[in-house]
């Protein structure tokens, strides 16, 4: 089995699957689909639960397959001839995935065969499938996740302000309690310029961040899983600073607890805010005059060191390597410069540098494996709750994909017509109802004056109703007090008939002087 395996033909394939004792319903599948050489190197594990295979024993199956498996582990060099086998290095999160056949496990969990899932732990190579098959299919900016993100961040650092200007009045007396031994400070001497040009560094490395950032497609995305670390590492930071005071590193700081002169306790804490808005303002750096002490376990500046390094090589080309380099270089001589300046002990580095890189690759294979770990989703959500939330809607690796000024300019230019017509689009809506609200009022109004108009018509012709009757008899009434005035010439004179005998007894007696005159 040497790599002339690629010159195999039908025939060859066959020899072999008689020499391995191989079933003749196996062998007759390879002859009549014509595998040969290069074929058996190219089977992955998805091949071997399909048809035709599928309908083989489990026997023959697990036979087949460990022929294959074998076949592919001593033919490696032919297999990287023919294209099949990719790097073993997982791009997105530089952790080994060696004996992981991610099409496999994605196969799987397609197809619900967990039981499947044994012999995947034995492959030495990837699938032939490549790497942008695990990469997100959706990757939605979601511009509100990443502002909570933000706010969360702006409160963790006003948090941490505020518990190292506690620590600071709890720092342990220099005098009584002199600098601990320390491998590291006892044998380098202490270098005055050292943590100004750690500082340097890490401002060079917020520079580099900012531009990864600025051109990257998905800089919404990489932006809030900035913000959750950053946040997460330095809300973890007040706990460890709380918890222990440790004794000053070196007798050049001039360390002490500060003292309130007699006051209410609100003066006390109102002095101790604006300390801690000192602090969160300077962003807590030397060279804007901010001066700490008590805030040793552990180093935030190896925290912020650490963690612009680990996102400028994670989220830029595996070809930019010389970038890599220098990152690396530079936040190795921030270590160094922090060390030499004798701001901090070296477990302090030491422990922020291993927190930090931890919690990064924790977050990044978590969120980059989300499919894979379905399972354990309540148990995600339990201990890692802001990437069960912020990584929602992303189901894969975020590929490094960049975006040039220009384009840039125009997606900025249609998100700010967007967000106008959405504007527009809320204030005509708004106005819309407003004169929705307006005409239904006017509606009602004019409803009550109708139902008010027909309520008086109504009472109007009920009242008529009532005094029809004596109208009538007022009415007769008066006809007969001018017929009475009347003479008998002046009535035929004007054509009126004089009224009979049985018109009288109907209307009766004319009324009286008196009657006449109140009418």
């Amino acid at each position: 089995m040497e790599s002339d395996i690629l010159n195999w033909g039908n025939k060859e394939v066959e020899e072999l699957l008689h020499k391995e004792n191989i079933s003749s319903c196996l062998i007759e599948i390879c002859k009549t689909h014509d595998i040969d050489g290069p074929c058996l190197l190219s089977f992955v594990d998805r091949d071997f639960h399909t048809h035709p295979f599928d309908q083989l024993k489990l026997g023959e199956r697990k036979r087949f397959i460990l022929l294959v498996k074998k076949l592919q582990r001593h033919n490696r060099s032919a297999m990287m001839e023919l294209g099949l086998c990719d790097d073993l290095i997982n791009p997105a999160t530089n952790i080994n995935f060696l004996g992981t056949n991610l099409s496999h496990l994605s196969y799987d969990l397609h197809n619900k065969i967990p039981n499947e899932l044994s012999f995947a732990g034995n492959t030495e190579c990837v699938s032939s499938y490549p790497p942008a098959d695990i990469k997100a299919s959706k990757l939605r900016p979601e511009v509100w996740k990443t502002a909570i993100a933000l706010g969360y961040v702006f409160l963790v650092t006003w948090v941490t302000a505020v518990v190292m200007v506690i620590v600071h009045d709890k720092v342990p007396d220099m005098k009584k309690y002199p600098p601990l031994p320390d491998l590291f400070l006892d044998n380098v001497p202490h270098i005055p310029w050292a943590f100004d040009m750690c500082e340097i560094t890490g401002s060079l490395l917020m520079a580099i961040w900012l531009i990864v950032l600025f051109f990257h497609k998905h800089r919404f995305i990489i932006l809030r899983r900035f913000f959750a670390l950053a946040g997460t590492v330095f809300l973890l930071r007040c706990f460890t600073m709380l918890i222990t005071s440790l004794s000053v590193p070196g007798s050049h700081l001039k360390c002490e607890p500060r003292s309130y002169p007699p006051a209410d306790e609100m003066t006390v804490w109102g002095r101790r805010l604006a300390q801690a808005y000192d602090i969160w303002s300077g962003a807590g750096m030397s060279v804007r005059g901010v001066r700490t002490c008590g805030d040793y376990m552990f180093s935030g500046h190896t925290v912020a060191l650490t963690l612009l390094n680990f996102f400028i090589t994670e989220y830029t080309s595996r070809s930019l390597y010389l970038l890599h380099i220098l990152t690396w270089v530079m936040n190795m001589f921030g270590i160094f410069f922090i060390l030499a300046a004798h701001e901090h002990y070296s477990i302090d580095v030491f422990i922020a540098f291993y927190i930090t890189s931890r919690l990064f690759l924790y977050y990044h294979t978590l969120s980059n494996n989300q499919a894979l770990m379905q399972s354990d989703s309540s148990r995600t959500r339990i201990w890692f709750p802001l990437l069960s939330f912020f990584e929602s809607e992303v189901d894969g690796i975020v590929p490094n994909e960049y975006e040039g000024p220009v384009t840039i300019m125009q997606n900025l230019k249609q998100w700010c017509v967007q967000m106008v017509a959405d504007v527009k689009e809320s204030s005509v809506a708004k106005i819309a109802g407003s004169k929705l609200q307006e005409g239904a009022a006017m509606g009602e109004y004019s409803v009550v004056r109708i139902v008010d108009g027909i309520k008086r018509n109504l009472s109007l012709v009920e009242e008529f109703k009532n005094s029809r009757p004596r109208l009538v008899t007022l009415d007769k009434n008066i006809q007969a007090c001018l017929l009475d005035e009347c003479s008998d010439h002046e009535l035929r004179h004007r054509n009126i008939e004089l009224p009979k005998d049985s018109l009288r007894k109907e209307f009766g007696d004319p009324p009286s002087p008196i009657l006449k005159k109140s009418i």
